[in-house]
């Protein structure tokens, strides 16, 4: 066992169900295609790292089976919003004697082994690591000891998600490393910058 978790979150595919704000610009095929496109991207190239255990944490509890076939360490996940459900993630890792730990969407096409490694090379000296996202928010988050206040008050999907969730860091005393900005893809302009339209 490796000291590092590293944890992929994702959605069980199912029309209707992930990528909901592609809804109207592509069909419901074109928009679970490419969601699991990108899952099967990320999975791919990051489930190998040999400095850390990959984990899938997969939402909802009762889609073990489709997730199983990927060959990793499995978290299932209760209801929840998006932050009980990162929480959750962590908490499952720390219980199981990780010490260091950090969390990717499955939706950011750029993603590599090197800025992983960079994020838990930011957690030998800070307590939280944020990757930015172009939009405000982040598509990746660390920690070096489980940290409740980060997924608290936090307003997800909006322009603010990151801000607020460094602003939370710093009021309860625990110091923020930033990685580099991606694009993750959630509207149709992402997808076009991405060139991943259909």
């Amino acid at each position: 066992m490796n000291t590092n978790a590293l944890i992929i979150i994702a959605k069980y595919p199912e029309k209707g169900q992930v990528k909901t704000r592609l809804n109207g610009h592509l069909s419901d095929e074109d928009i679970l295609k490419l969601y699991i496109s990108l899952l099967k991207q990320t999975v791919s190239k990051l489930n190998n790292i040999p400095y850390a255990d990959t984990f899938i944490a997969f939402a909802p509890a009762n889609a073990e089976d489709y997730f199983l076939h990927f060959g990793v360490s499995l978290i299932p996940l209760n209801e929840g919003d998006l932050g009980v459900r990162m929480f959750n993630s962590f908490n499952h890792v720390f219980s199981s004697g990780y010490k260091k730990a950090v969390l990717v969407g499955a939706d950011i096409p750029d993603i590599t082994p090197a800025i992983i490694q960079k994020a838990f090379d930011i957690l030998s000296g800070n307590d939280t690591v944020f990757g930015p996202a172009k939009d405000g928010g982040y598509y990746l988050v660390g920690m070096r000891k489980l940290i409740r206040e980060i997924f608290l008050n936090v307003p997800w999907s909006s322009a603010q998600t990151l801000k607020k969730s460094i602003e939370q860091a710093n009021k309860f005393g625990y110091s923020a490393g930033l990685t580099e900005m991606l694009s993750d893809i959630d509207t149709i302009e992402d997808v076009k910058r991405a060139g991943l339209l259909p």
